[in-house]
């Protein structure tokens, strides 16, 4: 077995040193394969943070019967730590390393770590930055993460067979050099945080301002409200989210929240229709004791349907519950709508909610690509 040991000083980089604590240990780790039945581990590569540099270990077995030995002294290692930090390693290397263990009937308590997997994370944003897949190169790539290793992991199997057989120096750097920029790489993945914390985080609301829209070749104008938000940290790289209820621009530090406003009637449902009679004339469904006072004629008894009142103004889209009184275009949608006031306007803690409301609705839905114009992505959203 041989330890590879580097010592790096620590970037001048906000999200390392905000988001790298001292507790964190990042791993990677490389397999003759996917089966943890008959496949190895033969390379394990870590990283953690000791004040101002970046200690990264790697475990290399210069033959598959140095498996456990590269799986034991690793887990020695881990010991002072309490996170183990990965990239889809609650999925692949954690189970891969218990079932190894096991194999060689060793005792390692893996759950007495906390676990952090950025691939999680990765996959809540990937549609909103347009990312081909949710590898961890494609991930570096849209950050701007360079490499130097052209390799993938399959690519590499070849590679250690052949470098078990003849311990060949060239070989021994292109393994090593892999696993080093996977973990190093990781690293500076951080960065994703800075999304985690805006999205996750209750929403700073700098400004709200009603906008009026004349899109291109249309006489119609189109009304919109925009909130300006603060970020907690400043953003990697900007990106541009669009939706059929939102535009979301994240930049530098701010984030532009663009909603649109529907101008004209809509409805507002009664709860029990049974109560009610509906009146065609006016178009309208009234309680029966005021209808008692109505020509027979002139009314019928109301359905889910037809049991609604009518309202004239501006509204904005919401999760149906959020604000009160909800309106709808009809009995069957499944988008609802609340009345946009002053009063709404002048309420902070509303803003702040419904700003919340739309950053979630950014993320939680699944999304299909319109456009990509240089560095800013546009996305629409895909019921």
């Amino acid at each position: 077995m041989k330890q590879i040991h580097k010592t790096v000083p620590l970037p001048d980089d906000m999200y390392i040193r905000r988001y790298f604590l001292e507790s964190y240990a990042f791993f990677d780790i490389e397999t003759t394969g996917f089966s943890k039945k008959t496949s190895f581990v033969y390379l394990i590569g870590m990283a953690v943070r000791t004040q101002n540099s970046i200690q990264i270990t790697q475990f290399l077995a210069e033959n598959r019967r140095e498996e456990a030995e590269i799986i034991d002294a690793f887990f020695k290692a881990l010991r002072p730590f309490q996170t183990l930090v990965s990239f889809n390693g609650l999925n692949f290397d954690l189970p891969f390393l218990k079932s190894r263990g096991l194999f060689h009937k060793q005792s390692d308590d893996w759950d007495s770590f906390d676990f952090f997997d950025l691939y999680k994370l990765t996959g809540k944003l990937a549609n909103l930055f347009q990312l081909p897949d949710k590898k961890q190169k494609s991930v570096e790539k849209f950050l701007g993460v360079g490499r130097d290793d052209l390799l993938s992991g399959g690519e590499l199997i070849p590679v250690y067979c052949a470098y078990e057989k003849q311990r060949d120096s060239h070989l021994e750097h292109l393994l090593l050099l892999h696993n080093y920029e996977d973990v190093l790489g990781m690293t500076k993945l951080l960065s994703l945080l800075s999304y985690r914390d805006f999205f996750e985080k209750p929403a700073d609301v700098v400004s709200v301002s009603r906008e009026t829209n004349l899109p291109f070749g249309s006489a119609e104008k189109s009304f919109e409200l925009l909130f300006t938000l603060n970020a907690p940290m400043p953003f990697p790289q900007k990106f541009l989210f669009q939706s059929d209820v939102c535009s979301l621009m994240c930049s530098a530090s701010s984030a532009k929240l663009l909603v649109k406003i529907f101008c004209g009637e809509l409805k507002y449902y009664y709860d029990n229709y049974k109560d009610y009679y509906y009146l065609p004339d006016e178009d309208m469904a009234v309680h029966k004791s005021v209808a008692a006072f109505v020509d027979a004629a002139h009314k019928k008894k109301a359905a889910a349907a037809t049991c609604y009142t009518r309202k004239c103004g501006e509204f904005l889209p919401q999760e149906k519950g959020l604000f009160t009184p909800e309106f709808y275009p009809d009995n069957k949608s499944g988008v609802s709508y609340f009345e946009l006031t002053d009063d709404f306007l002048a309420d902070a803690d509303a803003l702040r909610r419904y700003a919340g409301w739309l950053l979630n609705y950014c993320t939680s839905n699944k999304l299909t690509v319109k456009k990509n114009n240089g560095n800013q992505i546009s996305v629409g959203y895909s019921p």
